[in-house]
């Protein structure tokens, strides 16, 4: 490859002038393998967000989105539509700290009927939607796992566009989606 005469060369009265430099790059910029990667370029700028990792959310804020956030069902909520984790806000600490990498275990003291089964349920579809892995969700009986996941899952799937992407129907045969189990990618 040639190289072009140094800045200090060309302000010395080099042989080469400022005209002939610029002229230089405009030739090379003409050339066909220069073309193909403007091409390439440009093409790349197009397919690169594909290619992005996902934005880092945290739950509550996977859950307030409403373009992919969690839907409440009308079976679950007495106010059915967009989650909104500000109408009770010591939820969002319980929530955000299961989707901080730097904290492993997460331990709360709580009462009854202060919405724990929301929190499970966004936790568990972040973890479906935004950041795919392997989960459990266990409850203390079988009827009470079965009940969750017909009464409370299910419509939770059925309501959520982000969540019903990601999770077959239960009534094909071959969709890995049974009442106690869910299959999809990345769990």
């Amino acid at each position: 490859m040639k190289r072009l005469p140094s800045s200090r060369a060309l302000s010395s009265g080099a042989s080469t002038s400022a005209l002939t430099v610029s002229h230089m790059v405009a030739t090379a910029m003409a050339t066909p393998h220069m073309v193909a990667s403007q091409e390439i370029a440009e093409t790349a700028k197009t397919w690169w967000p594909v290619f992005a990792p996902p934005p880092r959310l945290t739950v509550s804020q996977w859950a307030d989105d409403p373009k992919i956030g969690r839907q409440l069902s009308p079976e679950a909520s007495a106010e059915p539509g967009q989650w909104d984790t500000s109408r009770a806000e010591f939820q969002r600490g319980i929530m955000d700290a299961v989707s901080d990498p730097l904290i492993e275990e997460v331990v709360v003291m709580k009462s009854a009927q202060v919405g724990w089964t929301e929190i499970i349920n966004n936790i568990a579809a972040y973890f479906i939607v935004h950041d795919p892995c392997p989960i459990m969700v266990m409850q203390p009986t079988l009827e009470m796992a079965e009940g969750w996941s017909t009464d409370r899952l299910a419509p939770m799937v059925r309501d959520t566009p982000s969540l019903r992407a990601k999770i077959s129907d239960a009534k094909s045969r071959d969709s890995g989606n049974k009442l106690l189990q869910k299959r999809f990618a990345g769990g």
